[in-house]
C-alpha cells in the first residue's frame, strides 16, 4: 500500500510539474511547476550537500549559459524599443523552474522503486498523459466533475465555452498537444529501444493501447497531438530498419500488436462516428485533414488554412535583428511561433534560443547513443511546434538531466537491466 500511494504521489508530481496549472485556492500565486521547482531546488540541495549522491548536471551550465543569454537580448530588445513586455525576458528563471520543478519526482521514483530508468519515466508520463485525455472526456460530459475541477485549477471559462473545445483537467488546446505528442515519441522510442520492455507482453500492450488512445483523444483536444503520432510512427520504422539483419527480440508480438489495436480502434472509431454524435462530431474535428483528403482531395484543416493568414514577418531591418520588444497581446495577430519570437528579439534572439535546442538533442544523443533517434524526433518536434505555437519543449528535456551516472549506463545498456525496478 504504502508503494501504491508513492507512485500515485509521483504522478501528482509529474502532473504539477509537466502538466502544471494555476490553483483555484491561490488565484494569481504561483503556479503548481513553481511550486514543486522550490521543493525540487530543496531537495536538491539535501542530495547534493548531505546524500551526496548527486550533482549539478554539466548539461545545465550550458542551458543556463543559452537561456541566460536568450534573456539578455530579450531585455535588450525591451530597451532598444521602449516597450513594457518582459515575456521572455526572465527565461533563465524558466529554464531553472522547468528543470528543479522535475527533481521532487524523479528523486522520489529513485526512493521507491530503487533506482530511474527511461522505462519507469516512459509509464508514469504515459499513465499522467491517459490521466489528462480521460478527465477531458469526462469533463466535457459531466458537469459536475467539471465543477469539482473548477475548484482546483483555475481555467478561463468564458474563453473555453466560446470555443467549445475539450478541457483536460490541467492543459487544453495546443499547449496539451505538444505534451501528448512528446509522449507518444517516448513510447514509441522506448518500444523500438528497450529489449526488457519488449519481452513483457503486458508491457507492450499498455503501451501501444496507450499510444492510440492518446492519439485519439488527444487530437480531439489539439490536433498538434498527431505531429507526435507521426513522428512515433517514423521513429519505429527507422529503429526497425537499424535491427534489420539482427533478431529484434519481441519484434513479431509489437508489430502484431500493434495491427491488432490499430484494428480494434479503428473498429471503435467507425462504429462511434457512425451511432453517436457527440463522437462523430470529435472524431470530424479530430481527424478532420483525413476527412477533407477524402472527401475533397485535398489534406487540410481549418487551422492550418488560418495559419496561412498569419505569416507575419518583421518589415524593417531593425526589426529583423532585434525586433520590436512586442510579443504578448496577439500585437501581431499571429499565434506562429517562429513569427512571434522573431518579432520579439529578432533573429539575434531566435537563433540563440534555437540553438539551445539543438544542443540539448546533441548533448542527449551523445550521452545515450541508444536513444539517439528519440533526441532527432525531439529536434524535428522543436522546429515543428513553432509553426503552430511559440511554446519550447524544455519539460521533456527537464527529465534526462537528472540520471546518475550508473542510471546513465543502464540506458546504455552497460549495466543490464530488468523489464522495470522493483
Amino acid at each position: 500500500m504504502r508503494k501504491i500511494l508513492l507512485m500515485i504521489l509521483i504522478g501528482v508530481l509529474i502532473t504539477c510539474s509537466y502538466y502544471s496549472f494555476d490553483l483555484a485556492a491561490w488565484p494569481g500565486g504561483p503556479n503548481t511547476k513553481m511550486i514543486v521547482a522550490v521543493i525540487g531546488l530543496l531537495w536538491f540541495g539535501y542530495d547534493a550537500l548531505l546524500r551526496r549522491n548527486v550533482q549539478l548536471p554539466q548539461v545545465m551550465v550550458v542551458g543556463l549559459l543559452f537561456a541566460g543569454l536568450y534573456s539578455i537580448i530579450n531585455i535588450f530588445a525591451i530597451e532598444f524599443n521602449a516597450t513594457d513586455d518582459y515575456s521572455y525576458a526572465n527565461y533563465v528563471t524558466t529554464f531553472l523552474v522547468w528543470i528543479f520543478s522535475v527533481y521532487p519526482a524523479i528523486a522520489l521514483i529513485r526512493l521507491t522503486h530503487g533506482e530511474v530508468t527511461l522505462p519507469l519515466i516512459t509509464y508514469y508520463l504515459v499513465a499522467v498523459t491517459l490521466f489528462q485525455c480521460i478527465t477531458g472526456l469526462i469533463m466535457d460530459n459531466s458537469p459536475a466533475f467539471d465543477e469539482f475541477n473548477g475548484k482546483i485549477v483555475v481555467w478561463e471559462r468564458d474563453f473555453f465555452d466560446r470555443i467549445n473545445r475539450i478541457r483536460c483537467f490541467s492543459t487544453s488546446l495546443d499547449l496539451a498537444g505538444v505534451r501528448f505528442a512528446l509522449v507518444l515519441i517516448l513510447i514509441m522510442a522506448t518500444l523500438g529501444v528497450e529489449d526488457s520492455v519488449r519481452r513483457n507482453k503486458g508491457e507492450v500492450l499498455f503501451l501501444l493501447f496507450s499510444f492510440f488512445v492518446i492519439t485519439g483523444i488527444g487530437c480531439m483536444v489539439a490536433r498538434t497531438t498527431f505531429t507526435g503520432t507521426a513522428v512515433g510512427l517514423l521513429l519505429m520504422i527507422v529503429l526497425k530498419i537499424n535491427h534489420l539483419g539482427q533478431r529484434m527480440q519481441g519484434g513479431g508480438y509489437l508489430f502484431g500488436a500493434f495491427v491488432a489495436w490499430a484494428l480494434l480502434f479503428s473498429a471503435v472509431g467507425i462504429y462511434l462516428y457512425n451511432t453517436d454524435e457527440y463522437y462523430n462530431d470529435l472524431l470530424r474535428f479530430a481527424f478532420e485533414g483525413f476527412f477533407n483528403f477524402f472527401e475533397r482531395g485535398e489534406f487540410t484543416t481549418g487551422s492550418t488554412e488560418v495559419l496561412e493568414t498569419m505569416w507575419k514577418w518583421p518589415s524593417d531591418t531593425k526589426t529583423w535583428i532585434i525586433g520590436s520588444g512586442i510579443y504578448d497581446a496577439f500585437a501581431y495577430g499571429t499565434d506562429i511561433g517562429y513569427c512571434r519570437l522573431i518579432l520579439y528579439s529578432g533573429l539575434t534572439g531566435f537563433v540563440v534560443f534555437a540553438l539551445s535546442f539543438v544542443y540539448y538533442a546533441y548533448f542527449f544523443a551523445r550521452k545515450y547513443p541508444r536513444y539517439v533517434w528519440l533526441f532527432v524526433g525531439y529536434l524535428a518536434m522543436t522546429f515543428i511546434v513553432w509553426m503552430k505555437v511559440s511554446t519550447d519543449i524544455l519539460m521533456i528535456y527537464a527529465f534526462f538531466f537528472w540520471f546518475t551516472a550508473e542510471e546513465s549506463d543502464r540506458i546504455n545498456g552497460i549495466i543490464p537491466e530488468e523489464s522495470i525496478v522493483s
